[in-house]
């Protein structure tokens, strides 16, 4: 049965791709970018809640009340692993965390002495793994877009052998109806342009690298702050819908990711995207650094996006930072941990300063609090 949400009666224009109660409605300052590492603005606070915000859906839709509906994507406690082991395999593999859930990642290693080179699957589809020294590892990613459930995990190298299944929890990521002033709804509609940028975005989050650039423990962007968003899906409306009744059915389903997709319009839909990373709030300027050691794969400015710094860490995981103020590095710039990369800002997609921070594993989006608990 479709649902029906009285939009007029909970807000006149909704914010998107924020932290939207930290954002403030019409505020389209935009600076233009800078490739440079001179003439920074200094940060400033985040601005007071202005009438910015998004009406969040369970699940099913089936529940608003006081304009807003209930639905939590944040990450569940860990849980003991469902992991089974053939008889007979003796192998020890090391699996972690401890009970995976969508949204998640899996950390695999297991001890194979020798140069042969691994060869591991997931799903029964090849998943890149590397050696490091004596052991082979393999990072698995678990996006909100794939199910939960029992998978068979295998990793072979140097007569070395080892299966497992590992059951994935499920999760609730929840929904978003969010409404946009014409100037930011006309971004949505700009299917060519999204599409382009898509391909250039996938292109580099898809690339592969033996070296392991980081070392140890990442920083974490968010520096205490709430961060939230992650896999939640988002519709987008024209601020203008909010004087009628809009009908979001309990089926309707985004098309893709934000960024890396472009959205799939049937007659009568709106543009959807599954958010890809988490929202924090920060002042406009304020220093934005990188969470752990890799070289500058992408320093552009994308439709949606805005201005993009995405870093590649090796071994195929990838950091996004998006709707950046400035950029103050340059494509094949190797950095450090902790290394300024540009300043937090609000272009592209976005109705005031944040920061969108995405972690990506062979292409595909995890949950970066996921990443973060086993990171080293």
């Amino acid at each position: 049965m479709t649902r029906m949400f009285p939009v007029a009666l909970l807000a006149i224009t909704l914010g998107c791709e924020t932290t939207a109660r930290n954002a403030a409605v019409g505020d389209t300052a935009v600076t233009r970018a800078a490739a440079t590492r001179d003439s920074i603005p200094a940060a400033t606070t985040p601005p007071e809640p202005a009438d910015s915000m998004s009406i969040r859906l369970s699940a099913g839709g089936d529940s608003v009340a006081g304009g807003t509906a209930t639905g939590d994507s944040t990450l569940p406690a860990l849980r003991t692993a469902d992991i089974s082991t053939p008889a007979g395999d003796s192998t020890a593999v090391r699996i972690e965390p401890l009970g995976p859930q969508r949204g998640g990642v899996v950390l695999a290693s297991v001890a194979a002495p020798g140069t042969g080179a691994p060869r591991c699957t997931w799903k029964s589809e090849p998943l890149p793994c590397y050696r490091n020294g004596d052991l082979i590892r393999a990072i698995i990613p678990l996006p909100a877009d794939d199910p939960g459930g029992g998978f068979v995990l295998t990793l072979d190298a140097s007569g070395v052998a080892a299966r497992r299944t590992i059951v994935i929890g499920d999760r609730d990521f929840g929904r978003q109806i969010v409404l946009l002033d014409s100037a930011r709804y006309a971004l949505v509609t700009r299917g060519k342009d999204i599409a382009r940028d898509a391909r250039a975005i996938r292109q580099v989050l898809r690339a592969e690298s033996a070296e392991q650039l980081w070392q140890g423990a990442w920083l974490d962007p968010a520096r205490g702050r709430k961060a939230e968003g992650y896999g939640t899906e988002r519709f987008y409306y024209r601020a203008s819908d909010s004087s009628r009744v809009m009908n979001l059915s309990p089926s309707a389903r985004t098309t893709g990711d934000f960024g890396a997709d472009t959205t799939t319009l049937g007659a009568g839909d709106a543009p959807s995207w599954r958010h890809a990373g988490v929202d924090i709030a920060l002042g406009r300027g304020t220093p934005v650094r990188a969470a752990a050691a890799g070289m500058v794969a992408v320093a552009s400015e994308y439709v949606l996006t805005g201005r993009t710094v995405i870093l590649d860490h090796g071994q195929g995981v990838h950091t996004a930072y998006f709707h950046l103020d400035t950029i103050t590095v340059h494509p094949g710039d190797v950095v450090r941990r902790g290394e300024r990369i540009g300043r937090v800002g609000s272009t592209g997609l976005a109705t005031g300063p944040h920061l969108h921070y995405g972690v990506y594993v062979h292409g595909r989006d995890v949950d970066p609090e996921a990443w973060q608990r086993i990171a080293r």
